[in-house]
């Protein structure tokens, strides 16, 4: 194998696919980087067994590629990377021999890297004959940083680690939840297959680092056990969670007791500073009160010290209320819903309460309290 291209289309082809090397694992070859050129593309690939990410470089004026020689070769991601990243930036070859030594030179710089057969690499999951859908990318990502805070971190229940994506004819529907909150986040979308799958939101955080921000469709394809994401040269491949979802539609109270809409960003930065006191062994606990049309945060810490701000509510209907939150959750919540006014609906001091963008149903947030004696 052989070929030449500018070190910019190289090291921005290993910088995508990074995120599915291997960290730890008795496999030598998934802590390698699998580079296959053809005669009119180079092709790199990461799989770790559970996310692979694959992108295309294609020969053309602007990547520089020239191929002498076609081939595969799995070489070293930490070593290969970094060596790729503090060449000169200028055109890089390389060139492979018939006992997998790779040379890697630009300029006068001269490296010889030890590789890995191809065949070694494990092959891809395939999705021939599975039916795909279309999103745009911007979407897709609004979707994801909207909901992949909630998922669980621990392993007590795995699928709840994940996030629980729903399709049908009308909508795309996001859900996760720890068990103490969740986020939910549905959108209009046309002409999709009616499909329920849970997806490492693992895997969704490192797919939203690769999505552009503007409307570049994504195609999305199901299996039973695997999901693909298509995003122009790039391949993104992703494991599905097993188990059974929970229904989540019914934790989320339909009436309340009390009902307030305030301002989204003075909310946010009371609760960010009354959770500088909260301390971590509490749950990082702060007080709400809501007397009249008046909103006052607290926050205690014998070691610490505490802290007090009062503001006023844009609109409150029904009772007056004590209740105590993890200030913590709140703050992802609101940090969530981007929005200048939000809806905060409350039914009692010891019911979750929700959290949406006033007069729009589409993103809520559900909170359980914290059990405070006043």
């Amino acid at each position: 194998m052989e070929f030449s291209l500018q070190k910019q289309a190289l090291a921005n082809a290993l910088q995508i696919v990074s995120k599915a090397v291997a960290v730890r694992t008795p496999k030598q070859v998934l802590m390698g980087i699998l580079i296959e050129v053809h005669e009119d593309e180079l092709v790199a690939t990461a799989y770790d067994l559970e996310l692979a990410i694959q992108t295309r470089v294609p020969v053309n004026e602007e990547t520089g590629l020239s191929v002498q020689q076609t081939g595969a070769i799995v070489l070293p991601a930490r070593y290969f990377g970094d060596i790729v990243r503090k060449l000169p930036d200028t055109e890089i070859h390389m060139r492979v021999d018939a006992n997998y030594m790779t040379e890697i030179s630009a300029q006068s710089v001269e490296f010889h890297l030890h590789g890995i057969d191809a065949e070694e690499f494990p092959e891809l999951p395939n999705f021939m004959g599975y039916e795909g859908m279309q999103i745009p990318a911007n979407t897709l990502g609004r979707l994801i940083e909207s909901t992949v805070f909630a998922a669980a971190t621990s392993e007590v229940r795995p699928v709840l680690t994940g996030v629980s994506i729903t399709s049908s004819p009308t909508h795309l529907t996001f859900v996760a939840t720890d068990g103490l909150r969740l986020a939910q986040h549905q959108v209009p979308q046309a002409d999709l297959p009616e499909r329920q799958v849970v997806i490492p939101a693992k895997s969704l955080s490192e797919l939203s680092k690769i999505l552009p921000e503007d409307e570049t469709p994504v195609e999305m394809v199901l299996t039973p056990s695997h999901g693909l994401f298509i995003i122009g040269p790039t391949r993104f491949y992703t494991r599905l969670l097993e188990g059974t979802y929970p229904d989540t539609s019914r934790l989320v109270p339909r009436s309340a007791r009390t009902h307030v809409v305030l301002d989204g960003d003075a909310f946010l930065h009371a609760i960010d500073r009354a959770a500088l006191i909260a301390r971590d062994k509490d749950n990082h606990m702060v007080r709400l009160e809501v007397a009249g049309e008046t909103l006052t945060v607290t926050s205690h810490s014998p070691e610490v010290g505490n802290v007090s701000e009062t503001l006023g509510a844009l609109r409150k209907e029904g009772e007056d209320l004590q209740i105590a939150f993890n200030g913590r959750y709140v703050i992802e919540a609101v940090r969530a819903l981007d929005a200048s006014e939000i809806s905060i609906r409350f039914n009692g001091a010891n019911q979750a309460f929700v959290i949406e963008r006033s007069g729009d149903p589409s993103m809520l947030q559900l909170i359980s309290p914290i059990l405070w004696r006043s």
